[in-house]
């Protein structure tokens, strides 16, 4: 392993920045702060590491994989002891191994221990760091510096520095306020501490080398005398086998938002009584979820197109019927698997993870928007046209009657659905996006059994659909309002790839899509049924303005004052006496546009978020962002909309639910503020 040497002369209380030339995505730097205590006969110093791009360096702890890194100081001159102090670190996953560490730049605070003041001091410390992308490099680093003490003075660069780092390092707390309990049998430990008002937090634990801990579930509640509590199980492991850990003593490091505690406890030997409660409710509320998804405005234009098919039938055979729906059920079934693979296939790679992050991709956009518009001029019967018959064939059979357009059918309802978010919803694709495969497919199985349970109902009493009226020529009229509404999809889609495309492109391809529609509806129905649809649109748009008018008397306000998510500016702003509403959107989010439109732009929120102790702060998730994916999971969100408000009297954070009421945002705020209500 390469070294390189930086002398430094006496004078100097820091290396400067430490590079090596055959790896220099890292830099590092060690410096003293000048700041003697005569008393505890200590030297405060920081080393703080830079690190580019996507490379990381790791905890004291480094989880399934990493070295931690350390310093040699045994050839230093007049120097008793070193104590390292550790910032919170994050989570990363990568192949499926937990690891714990740092990215981009961290500062170690240090304690050097001196053993005579009146002395020179003569640091000469080897640091070996480890740090990782897909690869690992371990790398080495000495630490030269010659010090003077008597003339040593205050750096109050490495001062600053020094105090940052040490505020990011967990607290410490004492073991009267934790229990740790190992079960032997389940080779489990369970944890329960005994104070503090957690929500979403992450959990790591530490101490024994040799064993790694993996959360099973955790949930808040409160104990018998109404204090509250936490409460989490981990899965240990060894790589030795079985593991006793009875005894010994752990560490508890808890991490939610900008709070970080760490508990220390002996661990006791127990019996977990654990009836796996948590996933259950999960998998109810994932059924449930999923069922939900099915009254979607982003599944309608596909449920329509099923309701057609059926009717369009010439007769209601059970076994024809059954087969029909089953195929769709099955689609919606193997659609959440690619997508439950498809996250999985991120964790194991440790990427930004999210419900929704297919529609951050233009491709997947742009190919929705074209099966879209398949589906809406196939509906009209536009493939009877002269084209080659390989290509009739293929596009009548995609969205056609048999089995596999069911098939298609019920897959694509599902990519659409994901941009439709509901309260149920939300909770068990944050659930399954955080807990472990099994976890996250079997979560995914119940969401798509739920969106199924529809068509699964009708598969298994076919006589159902006797009920559906018989074929006749209001099925024209039909087809029509239902190629519509594809048509409305296909052009929402196009206008969310006003992000990546030029918006003359796109009005472009809209306006060919719109006037392609227009024609081929008259050559198959004639113009009399073209200028039917659109007096029937125009109609409806009418009722539905003059219905809603108390309302939408006037346009929306557009002069609500956003300033990019920046977590740290949150914590600024509530320092400084402020109320801050974070609102974590994107374009392609419907429930998102409605929160906004129906309740952010209305009064009295509208009127709440105008007053000058509020400060808005948006995260647009529209385009992939690391900062706003972080934001997200530190909340244990993996999706959007999401809400928070923070104050003087929230500092954490008080979340709104996913489906927004004026009620609700009011309260939260005046909540948090430590202004009256007006």
């Amino acid at each position: 392993m390469l070294s390189l040497l930086l002398s430094s002369s006496t004078w100097a209380q820091s290396t400067g920045w430490i590079e090596n030339p055959n790896h220099p995505p890292v830099k590092v730097k060690f410096m003293l702060t000048g700041e003697l205590d005569p008393v505890s006969q200590t030297l405060p110093a920081v080393l703080e590491v830079k690190l580019e791009d996507d490379w990381k360096t790791y905890w004291r702890s480094p989880g399934e994989g990493g070295i931690a890194p350390s310093i040699n100081w045994d050839k230093s001159d007049n120097l008793a002891h070193v104590s390292w102090d550790w910032p919170k670190p994050e989570a990363f996953s990568l192949l499926g191994l937990q690891t714990f560490g740092y990215k981009h730049d961290v500062i170690f605070p240090m304690q050097l221990q001196i053993k005579d003041f009146n002395q020179p001091l003569n640091l000469k410390g080897l640091l070996t760091l480890s740090s990782c992308t897909n690869i690992c490099v371990l790398t080495d680093y000495e630490i030269n510096l010659d010090i003077d003490l008597k003339s040593m003075t205050a750096d109050p660069g490495a001062m600053f520095a020094y105090n940052k780092a040490t505020s990011s390092v967990p607290q410490r707390k004492t073991s009267a306020d934790i229990n740790l309990g190992w079960d032997q049998a389940k080779q489990q430990l369970e944890v329960v501490i005994n104070e503090g008002d957690w929500h979403y937090p992450q959990l790591i634990i530490d101490g024994e080398p040799d064993v790694s801990f993996k959360l099973k579930h955790v949930e808040t509640n409160s104990d018998e005398q109404g204090n509250k509590q936490l409460k989490a199980i981990f899965d240990g492991s060894s790589w030795l086998g079985e593991t006793d850990v009875v005894g010994k003593a752990l560490n508890v490091t808890v991490i939610e938002a900008d709070t970080a505690i760490e508990y220390s406890a002996a661990v006791t030997s127990v019996d977990i009584i654990d009836n796996g409660s948590s996933l259950w409710t999960m998998l109810l509320i994932a059924l449930l979820g999923g069922l939900i998804l099915n009254v979607m405005p982003c599944v309608l234009p596909v449920l329509g197109m099923k309701l057609s098919a059926v009717v369009a039938a010439p007769s209601f055979n059970k076994t024809k019927i059954r087969q029909q729906f089953l195929s769709s059920a099955l689609g919606i079934l193997v659609s959440f698997w690619l997508l439950a693979g498809f996250i999985f296939t991120l964790k194991i790679t440790g990427q930004a993870i999210g419900w929704g992050v297919q529609f951050q991709n233009p491709w997947f956009i742009g190919f929705m928007a074209l099966v879209t518009s398949i589906f809406a001029i196939n509906m009209l019967g536009a493939f009877e046209i002269n084209l080659p018959s390989s290509v009739q064939t293929k596009l009548a059979t995609t969205g056609g009657n048999d089995n596999r357009g069911h098939f298609l059918q019920g897959m694509f309802a599902t990519l659409l659905a994901t941009p439709c978010s509901a309260p149920f919803l939300g909770t068990a694709v944050a659930f399954a996006l955080g807990a472990d495969a099994i976890s996250l497919f079997v979560i995914f199985t119940a969401l798509a059994v739920g969106m199924a349970l529809p068509w699964l109902l009708v598969a298994a009493v076919p006589q159902v659909a006797n009920y559906f009226p018989k074929p006749g020529r209001w099925m024209n009229v039909v087809k029509v309002i239902f190629a519509g509404l594809l048509l409305i999809t296909s052009l929402w889609l196009i206008s969310l790839l006003a992000n990546f495309i030029a918006i003359t492109i796109l009005w472009f391809a809209a306006v060919i899509l719109v006037l392609l529609f227009i024609t081929l509806m008259a050559k198959v129905h004639g113009s009399a049924a073209v200028i039917a649809s659109i007096s029937m649109a125009i109609l409806i748009s009418a009722i539905t303005a003059f219905a809603t008018s108390d309302n939408w008397a006037s346009p929306l306000p557009t002069d609500l004052s956003w300033t990019p998510l920046q977590q740290s500016d949150i914590q600024t702003k509530v320092a400084n006496g402020q109320t801050v509403f974070v609102d974590v959107t994107a374009d392609w989010c419907i429930t998102c546009k409605a929160n906004k439109v129906g309740v952010i732009l209305q009064d009295p929120v509208y009127s709440r978020l105008k007053q000058a102790d509020i400060d808005l702060v948006i995260g647009d998730w529209t385009k992939p962002s690391a900062p706003i994916t972080d934001y997200l999971q530190r909340h244990n969100r993996y999706g959007v909309p999401f809400n928070v408000v923070y104050g003087p009297n929230a500092p954490d954070g008080i979340q709104l639910p996913v489906i927004l009421t004026a009620k609700q945002v009011v309260d939260a705020i005046n909540q948090a503020s430590a202004k009256a209500p007006f």
